[in-house]
């Protein structure tokens, strides 16, 4: 099985992934204000995870439609599983460890600033891609997982020959990103197929936020103002 480990692009040097560090640091510190509400009888995934039934609202002759100005899309991003004696310290390592692997290089080549806003995005479509979908739902949904998945969905269209170092046994090894990225989309894909809404893992929103990371990244390198390192534009594969 391989982990993946903190990475950071070959060149420039003096390159520093100023949104990805930010980002971790935000979430470990959201984390330990989990722990120290939760010990204040406060569960701030009740409070701000998103909650697909307050998220959607249902109307005659009409799909379920979203409330696109709900706060806990947002929120709900920051929020992970403080269960610590079930192990769910977990879900905030791993997420981390996924976003250290694939986010470095993404953020060289579009610049830190357009990066954190891919990655708020990404994280916000697919919250809202599992909230459409199980728009009954009651279960607050929460963690980085969706928008983790965006960032590599977007690796995955703009450098998938780019290497990431992994732990495989004993050993740390460095593997094409699509190494790890096809067999992790694979397992997301069917693990959508077979669950249902009360499965304890938000497969859909992983796969929602794949999805939106191949479709946006394109744009993101297009437009606006131009990535701070020439040398890595994004080059999509299709338009």
């Amino acid at each position: 099985m391989f982990i993946p480990l903190p990475s950071t692009p070959s060149s420039p040097k003096s390159f520093k992934p100023r949104a990805v560090q930010f980002l971790i640091v935000t979430n470990i510190l959201v984390f330990a204000y989990q722990l120290y509400a939760l010990y204040q009888g406060v569960s701030l995934a009740e409070v701000s995870g998103a909650i697909p039934s307050q998220i959607v609202h249902r109307y005659s002759f009409l799909p379920p439609l979203p409330n696109l100005f709900d706060k806990t899309l947002l929120t709900s991003l920051f929020l992970h599983d403080v269960q610590i004696l079930q192990g769910g310290f977990i879900h905030l390592i791993g997420n981390m460890l996924y976003l250290s692997a694939f986010g470095p290089t993404l953020e060289n080549m579009i610049g830190s600033l357009k990066f954190l806003l891919f990655y708020l995005l990404c994280g916000v479509l697919a919250t809202l891609c599992y909230a459409v979908i199980y728009y009954n739902s009651n279960l607050p949904l929460i963690g980085a997982s969706g928008a983790i998945a965006g960032v590599m969905g977007a690796h995955f269209i703009a450098c998938p020959k780019a290497r990431v170092r992994c732990f495989l046994l004993i050993y740390i090894i460095s593997v094409p990103a699509i190494v790890l990225l096809l067999p992790w989309i694979t397992i997301q894909l069917i693990n959508v197929y077979f669950s249902f809404q009360g499965a304890s893992i938000a497969w859909a929103a992983h796969v929602g936020g794949f999805g939106v990371g191949l479709l946006l990244i394109g744009k993101f390198q297009r437009t606006w103002f131009r990535p701070k390192h020439e040398t890595y534009r994004i080059r999509p594969y299709f338009r």
